[in-house]
């Protein structure tokens, strides 16, 4: 399922990622987390992984620990920085050294194959209870002031008191409001990082809940705007806080 589009701010279920190279229990898997108020997205690959990340900011992930030739619980610290995601790996590997490994490398649990699906579904839920509150930014300082840090990418420019966005061929970027509002507090507060609450009193002026996508989608539009969807890009999604602004993409 696509995400909707960035002025919708219609909350959606939260969304669940199910990799496993197994194509037939990863859309299993997703069926079951479907009929239990989630929405479940399949991939095969680890490429398979970070596509849909880059289109979409994902609630949790369920994780093969084997997919092809890649044991995923050496990529979790890498996972790991580029989403706050609930991730619990699922495998059919008993070893306790494996298990400590990826708990420590990231995961949030790490169940054994054969488990069922009503069984995930119940770990997922008790995981997602237990997601900590998003932390309290910074104030935003005002673009240009003292101590402003250098952003690289210096031909892009932006001017966030309401000028807009320009290229480095100097064509214009069109963003929707809720866009643009995003990218100011980001901005502004590089390079502090900025909550999910806070982005949503700004850019829709409601608090931020669980399950609610307005503000993840906005920044997902973003990222599609300014040509960069790679995973802890230009705005870097920061675990359990929100996110950051790095800086405009290079020439």
């Amino acid at each position: 399922m696509s995400p909707p589009g960035d002025d919708a701010g219609m909350p959606l279920d939260p969304l669940v990622l199910v990799v496993d190279d197994e194509a037939a229990w990863a859309e299993e898997l997703c069926s079951t987390v479907g009929r239990y108020g989630f929405r479940g997205r399949a991939g095969n690959s680890w490429d398979d992984l970070q596509r849909i990340m880059a289109e979409e900011e994902p609630d949790a992930i369920l994780l093969d620990q084997r997919l092809g030739r890649v044991d995923t619980v050496s990529r979790l610290p890498e996972l790991r920085q580029a989403t706050d995601a609930t991730i619990m790996v699922i495998t059919a590997n008993v070893s306790e050294v494996d298990r400590i490994l990826g708990l420590e490398n990231g995961a949030d649990d790490f169940l054994i194959k054969p488990i069922s699906g009503r069984e995930v579904v119940a770990r997922l839920r008790a995981r997602l209870r237990r997601r900590p509150e998003a932390a309290t930014p910074a104030p935003p300082r005002p673009a240009g002031a003292p101590g402003t840090p250098a952003r690289p990418g210096g031909s892009w420019r932006f001017d966030p008191r309401g000028g807009g966005l320009w290229r480095p061929d100097g064509s214009r970027v069109h963003l929707s409001l809720a866009e643009f509002r995003v990218l100011a507090a980001l901005y502004q507060a590089s390079p502090q990082s900025v909550s999910r609450d806070a982005l949503s009193q700004i850019a829709f002026g409601r608090p931020w809940h669980f399950g609610d996508r307005a503000v993840d989608n906005s920044i997902l539009g973003l990222r599609r705007k300014l040509g960069d969807l790679r995973l802890g890009g230009t705005l870097r999604t920061i675990r359990a806080v929100g996110y950051v602004f790095t800086g405009f993409p290079e020439d």
